[in-house]
């Protein structure tokens, strides 16, 4: 271990309770999406990183969805940490505020807490350590803070990806929640479609009429008829995926290891009719396709409308409402294994690359060309009541990523 990661890590120690503190803090800071109002948590972030010396600058390609964008250090190779602002809606059934940030138990508790008020606390926390010990560092770290990740990103990351140079490194590192078993390399790909079918109305008793609900109820059936079909992966990442399932299963619930290489299915809503007794003459469902790498989004469609077309359901549309393909960083990247190794040498944890079931904006990183690694702490409940991560891990994820950036970046001389 380096002079300067001795030092770095030995301070950390010493502070991890303001690690703790600042964590709780970020999540009694609201920003629900819908609606996705991110300007109290972005000020709250813009004023940590400036009193600490660092430069930001604010963008908000759309009213209270500020993006806030921070730098240190200088140099050609960049490391950016990526984090999202936004949050679920904390919704009902909590045993505890959901806006509390309880530390309880070796526990943080709260709405966000996982999802992802750690990753931002982590991000914030290191910057701020490595400028109070003035470590010169080889190259230059990027803090990017996105909102409008819950609901696609348009107007956070993506938008960030296009017009802001500096969000574009070599390298990117997000503190999304994973569990420390596992290091994100990928993520499935995802598409939602909103079925629509329409109908004529008449009256239920004479039969005289043509129902929507069952056209859509008819299509509904084609689309489960196809989960579960497999990717044509590349064989480093069928690797992974194979080394990931028996860990996955313990990691993220029974069933889960089998998810990676699969196509699944969820049907979200369904929408029909207006009383019992008349035919319905419009309706509509949404869907969620998570797709395996090796997998198209447009190979998906495309087999989809066939199999419509073949049930003689050709009248019922498919709108696209969210696309994105699978993509997939390699497990031999230095990102990747920078995280593998301070896992093992500075916490005893066994991590392995994965192939996440959902996705991050990491999907954004890894689509414009930059390696990129999730790795958080794992969390309970998260989008439900009681959301809590535990403080080990938290400090676990804390030491992981600052020695990754030290590590990637390096120190001047």
């Amino acid at each position: 271990m380096s002079d300067v990661k001795r030092t770095v890590l030995d301070a950390f120690r010493r502070r991890q309770h303001d690690l703790v503190d600042l964590c709780a803090k970020l999540v009694r800071i609201p920003s629900e999406n819908p609606p996705g109002d991110t300007t109290r948590i972005a000020e709250v972030v813009d004023a940590y990183l400036g009193k600490r010396g660092i430069p930001t600058k604010v963008y908000e390609p759309r009213k209270r969805m500020p993006n806030v964008v921070g730098t240190i250090g200088t140099g050609r190779r960049t490391l950016v940490l990526a984090s999202h602002l936004d949050e679920f809606p904390a919704g009902g059934g909590w045993t505890v505020p959901p806006f509390s940030g309880l530390i309880k138990r070796g526990r943080v508790i709260g709405r966000g807490v996982g999802d992802m008020r750690a990753g931002i606390a982590v991000s914030l926390f290191a910057a701020g350590l490595l400028c109070d010990l003035d470590v010169d560092l080889g190259g230059r770290l990027t803090l990017a803070f996105a909102s409008d990740e819950e609901t696609g990103g348009v107007w956070g990351t993506q938008w960030l990806l296009k017009h802001v140079p500096a969000v574009r490194g070599e390298a990117c590192l997000i503190g999304e929640s994973t569990g420390t078993w596992s290091v994100g390399i990928g993520e499935k790909g995802v598409l939602w479609l909103r079925l629509t079918a329409s109908g004529v109305s008449g009256h239920a008793a004479y039969a005289q009429g043509e129902s929507a609900v069952g056209k859509i109820l008819e299509a509904l059936e084609v689309i489960q008829s196809i989960t579960g079909a497999k990717g044509q992966a590349a064989a480093e990442v069928a690797r992974v995926i194979r080394a990931q399932r028996p860990v996955a299963e313990r990691g993220w619930g029974p069933g889960t290891g089998k998810l990676a290489d699969r196509l699944s299915v969820n049907v979200g809503t369904i929408r029909g009719g207006g009383q019992v007794n008349l035919i319905p003459a419009a309706a509509e469902a949404e869907v969620d396709f998570r797709l395996p790498p090796g997998l198209a989004t447009t190979a998906l469609l495309s087999r989809l409308s066939g199999a419509l077309r073949a049930k003689h359901l050709g009248s019922v549309t498919v709108e696209v409402l969210n696309q994105c393909e699978s993509y997939v960083t390699s497990p031999g990247e230095r990102i990747v294994r920078a995280t593998v190794e301070n896992a093992q040498r500075l916490c005893g944890l066994r991590a392995l690359p994965v192939v996440r079931l959902g996705y991050t904006d990491g999907r954004f990183f890894r689509r414009a060309g930059i390696p990129t690694v999730v790795y958080g702490p794992r969390v309970q409940g998260m989008g439900g009541p009681d959301e809590s991560i535990e403080i080990r891990e938290l400090l676990q994820v804390a030491t992981v990523h600052l020695g990754v950036i030290v590590d990637v970046l390096g120190v001047q001389g």
